[in-house]
């Protein structure tokens, strides 16, 4: 993983322990976000219920929403997340998850 900080003085990235910290509370409410492009390369951004678990972000959405949609034509994605000490976003790839035991 490639650890970037976004600010605009050039400092160096976080320590990943605190921002690992903030995502494993469970005593706030964080807010995240979920950008995808359709096929015409638009881009979409849309809020969704997410959860982080053993280094993976986990999002709920239905088939027929648009987030899906584009995910099913291109998985690339970004994640954005506020919590009370740390903004962070991260880049990767979606898959659809459909063992039991992980659901």
């Amino acid at each position: 993983m490639e650890a970037k900080n976004l600010d605009i003085y050039g400092h160096e990235p976080l320590v990943w322990s605190r921002v690992l910290e903030q995502l494993q509370r469970t005593d706030y409410r964080a807010t995240h976000w979920l950008a995808t492009t359709g096929s015409d390369g638009r881009p979409h951004v849309a809020g969704v219920g997410a959860m982080w678990d053993s280094g993976k972000f986990y999002i709920v959405s239905g088939p027929k929403t648009r987030k899906s949609r584009n995910l099913a034509e291109n998985n690339r994605c970004v994640i954005a997340v506020s919590m009370p000490d740390v903004d962070l976003v991260m880049e990767g790839t979606a898959a659809i998850v459909s063992e039991q035991a992980t659901l």
